[in-house]
């Protein structure tokens, strides 16, 4: 019984300190491991259009905060033709609703390596494309975003800072 006890007190010390991480997570310069965390404040602003975003296919994950919203997240990205694309699984984590407010106000920033890249995001709506893109996925990550509800893709475009 003792023993039950113990394993119990430890189980709620994990959940406490998981509720306290995600919490102060929102007031961290960007998101915290998994934890969506503030806006993206630090790092020098890429002020001039991004024409070739090559540069960013060696990145597995950047940092990503929709300014109609107040917090960041980590996700991936990929480079087709020079371009980038963000994807999104729809439905996990559930609740997730930033690809909701991103078709709305596509206005957005980017952190890849430390700098920030104001961007637009805009839905593709290309089957071939995102066909595509589903397979960039496959190959970079070894496997599609965990989704029974599908995966949306955002084009990312340069936009004036």
């Amino acid at each position: 019984m003792r023993i039950l006890r113990i394993l119990g007190l430890l189980l709620a010390g994990l959940v406490g300190l998981l509720v306290v991480v995600a919490f102060a997570a929102r007031f961290h310069d960007g998101p915290v491991g998994l934890f969506p965390g503030g806006p993206l404040q630090a790092g020098p602003i890429e002020a001039g259009p991004v024409a070739d975003w090559n540069f960013a296919q060696p990145e597995n994950t950047i940092e990503l905060q929709l300014l109609s919203q107040q917090r960041s997240r980590t996700t991936w990205i990929l480079v087709h033709d020079g371009a980038a694309f963000i994807p999104c699984a729809i439905g996990f984590p559930p609740g997730k609703t930033w690809h909701e407010y991103a078709v709305q106000d596509g206005r957005a920033v980017l952190r890849i390596g430390g700098r920030r890249y104001p961007v637009t995001l805009e839905r593709v709506e290309d089957p071939a494309l995102s066909a595509a893109l589903a397979e960039i996925v496959k190959e970079k990550y070894g496997r599609s975003p965990r989704s029974d509800a599908g995966v949306w893709y955002f084009r990312v475009t340069s936009r004036a800072a």
